[in-house]
């Protein structure tokens, strides 16, 4: 008896396979496709969004959108599969490359070493995450093995001298004047631009500048955690404390505000904040009520600080004739690093306290917080090596002999490093 031929029907037919573009990949029940897109949206919703905070959230989503564009502009496609590791080194060199000059559009974006190296760390959690999920998705391996951070450049004081300090707070305390209208400024009915709040730039500084918050736990504060948060309460207080301060890893402490801090606090409670706040307003800062952009609650955002700052620092260098003395740009990380150096000082470099008040664990950071101006370290060298005109002693002690004596005739040295010759007696 013949065997029977197999029936049309049991042979795959292959001309119906799909191609490995559109291959269906399992994930958790789920399928996605090899795109680099799919698969980047599905890990931000089951791994950042709802776990990270929401400016961690969308500083990953950017990041992975620029691999994903980088990626598709050089290959014509976004295939996840033909991710390897040359691409992340690619796509490395680019972030660090400086646009050009006539076509800003072609060359890198320029960005800085610590930027490209957090793009890079967002990237290795992503593709972490799709090995662990899918090995199959990236066939060749995790194309971030291996690939090494850009080097941190030298860690640059940034902290104010003592002098910028001095004549930083002449200008907060006279704020009002540089918010007055054009023209108005040395005589007549003086008027502040409608969106200008100097009691609430001069607060939002004097309270960086004696707690080194970051922009972002500064505009997230409520008025609640101010303690006590009235101007009546803040003007008697000897001490006042802003508690439940959520900073970087979702962790939270406790900072104390300092005399002129107290000052320009009550000054905003009780002339400017009531005018922009709502019935729902919760934020300690607010933006003015009459900025139609503003948010719904009224919360600054921390690109707001910046310019604040910048302007605020545009304002103090033109007075300044000395550029020695001028503090532009002024950013809001230059005042934390004035606190740090100031802490640094008053502890006695004491690594728990800096800690604990800086919110920072790595020591590296610390060291940068605590690096002092350059003024400041120039003295420490003169005052280290002193010359040759410092050292002479009076002439009573010049004068003196030595305490070597010999018999014979012998030199000593003197106190004034001369080599004396001695008689014997």
């Amino acid at each position: 008896m013949e065997p029977q031929a197999a029936a049309p029907q049991d042979w795959p037919d292959r001309r119906r396979l799909p191609s490995r573009k559109v291959v269906p990949l399992p994930i958790a029940g789920l399928t996605a496709t090899d795109s680099i897109e799919d698969w980047a949206g599905r890990y931000l919703d089951a791994a950042v969004r709802g776990v990270r905070s929401a400016e961690v959230a969308d500083k990953i989503a950017l990041h992975l959108a620029r691999f994903a564009d980088h990626f598709t502009a050089a290959h014509g496609h976004e295939r996840l599969t033909a991710v390897i590791r040359r691409e992340v080194v690619d796509w490395r060199t680019h972030l660090a490359a400086a646009p050009e000059a006539d076509d800003p559009q072609r060359g890198g974006l320029g960005l800085a070493p610590a930027t490209v190296n957090a793009h890079l760390a967002s990237l290795s959690g992503f593709t972490t995450w799709v090995i662990a999920r899918d090995p199959a998705a990236l066939p060749h391996g995790n194309p971030c093995a291996k690939v090494s951070d850009l080097p941190l450049p030298p860690l640059e004081p940034r902290a104010l001298s003592a002098g910028q300090v001095r004549s930083l707070k002449n200008v907060l305390d006279r704020l009002e004047r540089f918010h007055q209208h054009k023209g108005r400024r040395r005589g007549g009915q003086a008027g502040v631009h409608g969106h200008g709040r100097p009691l609430r730039d001069r607060a939002i500084v004097y309270l960086l500048l004696s707690t080194g918050l970051r922009r972002e736990e500064l505009v997230r504060l409520d008025l609640e955690q101010l303690q006590p948060n009235t101007p009546a309460g803040l003007r008697a207080a000897r001490k006042t404390k802003i508690s439940g301060v959520r900073g970087k890893g979702r962790t939270s402490q406790h900072v104390y505000a300092s005399a002129d801090a107290r000052a320009a606090l009550a000054d905003y409670l009780e002339r400017e904040r009531p005018t922009d706040a709502g019935p729902d307003s919760t934020a300690l800062f607010l933006s003015a009520a009459s900025i139609s952009s503003r948010r719904p609650d009224g919360r600054l955002s921390p690109r707001s600080i910046n310019t604040i700052c910048e302007q605020i620092g545009h304002w103090h260098d033109a007075e300044q004739p000395d550029p020695g003395r001028h503090l532009s740009p002024l950013r809001p990380h230059d005042l934390r690093h004035s606190f740090g150096f100031a802490l640094a000082a008053e502890t006695g470099n004491d690594p728990y306290e800096l800690q604990r008040r800086l919110g920072h664990a790595s020591q590296r950071y610390i060291a940068r917080y605590t690096n002092p101006p350059e003024d400041i370290a120039a003295g420490y060298i003169e005052r280290l090596l002193p010359s040759r005109l410092s050292r002479r002693q009076p002439p009573s002690v010049a004068h003196r002999k030595s305490p070597l004596t010999s018999l014979n005739v012998g030199f000593a040295l003197e106190a004034t490093g001369r080599p004396v010759r001695h008689r014997p007696r």
